[in-house]
C-alpha cells in the first residue's frame, strides 16, 4: 500500500519507514500537520498513519480536515493518550483505528493489515488477474495462462501491481515514482527505466506479446487485450 506517515519524532519515523518498507509498503513521511496537508492534497494514499501530538496542526485537527476534504482512505492514530474520552475524540474526528504508544512493531503491522482487509478488500486479494496474466501478491510471482512463471523483485512487483490494478489506464511517470518509491526517495528517470526494462524482459520471456505499453510523453499502461 501507499502510506503517509505523519510523525514529528524523526527517530521513530526512520524506524517505521524501514519496517514498513521491508513489508513492501511505499511510505511518505511528514513531520508536521501543514506538510501532511500538502502531501494529502497531492497524493493518492491508501492509509494515513497519524500521530496525535504534532507541531502546528495536531493530529485530531488534521484527521478532521482530511475527512472534510474528502479523504476516504483509512486513518490509524498513534498516541500516548489512553483515556476513553481521547479515543472517542479520535474516532469522532474520523479515525478508523487507534494504537497506543509505545507499541510493538508486529501490532502496528497487524493493524495496518486489518485496515487493508476491512477498508480496501478489493485491493487486498491474494491474486490479481488481468487477461492471461495472474500476479500472486503473497509470493510476488507472476504467472501466465500458458503455465510459465517468473519471480519478481520487490520493486518489480510494486510496479507491476500498480500497472495491473490500473489496467487500461495511463499512469504518468510522476505517479509511478510516488507510489512505487515514495516522494521521500531520490529516484532518477534511469531507475524507473532500468526497473521497467528488467520487468519487461521477464514478461517477454513468458509471452512474446508485451502488455506494458509506453505512451510517449504521457506514461505507461498495462494492456492485456
Amino acid at each position: 500500500m501507499y502510506l503517509l506517515l505523519v510523525e514529528d519524532d524523526q527517530r521513530l519515523t526512520r524506524l517505521l519507514k524501514h519496517l514498513l518498507g521491508r513489508e513492501g509498503h511505499t511510505v511518505d513521511s511528514a513531520a508536521d500537520g501543514l506538510q501532511a496537508r500538502r502531501f494529502l492534497a497531492e497524493g493518492d494514499y491508501d492509509l494515513l498513519i497519524l500521530d496525535w501530538m504534532l507541531p502546528g496542526v495536531n493530529g485530531i485537527e488534521l484527521c478532521r480536515a482530511a475527512r472534510q476534504a474528502g479523504f476516504s482512505s483509512g486513518i490509524l492514530m498513534l498516541t500516548a493518550k489512553d483515556s476513553l474520552d481521547d479515543r472517542l475524540q479520535g474516532f469522532a474526528a474520523g479515525a478508523d483505528d487507534y494504537l497506543l504508544k509505545p507499541f510493538e512493531p508486529p501490532e502496528l503491522l497487524a493493524r495496518i493489515e486489518a485496515l487493508g482487509r476491512r477498508i480496501y478488500l478489493p485491493l487486498q486479494e491474494n491474486e490479481l488477474t488481468v487477461g492471461d496474466w495472474t500476479l500472486d501478491c503473497a509470493a510476488r510471482r507472476l504467472q501466465h495462462r500458458n503455465g510459465s512463471e517468473s519471480e519478481l523483485t520487490q520493486r518489480e512487483f510494486q510496479l507491476l501491481e500498480l500497472l495491473m490494478r490500473r489496467a487500461g489506464q495511463n499512469l504518468p511517470r510522476e505517479v509511478i515514482f510516488n507510489r512505487v518509491w515514495g516522494r521521500d526517495q531520490t529516484v532518477t528517470d534511469n531507475t524507473l527505466d532500468a526497473t521497467l526494462h528488467l520487468l519487461r524482459k521477464k514478461l517477454t520471456s513468458m509471452d512474446e506479446q508485451q502488455p506494458i505499453q509506453t505512451l510517449r510523453g504521457l506514461g505507461y499502461r498495462f494492456q492485456a487485450d
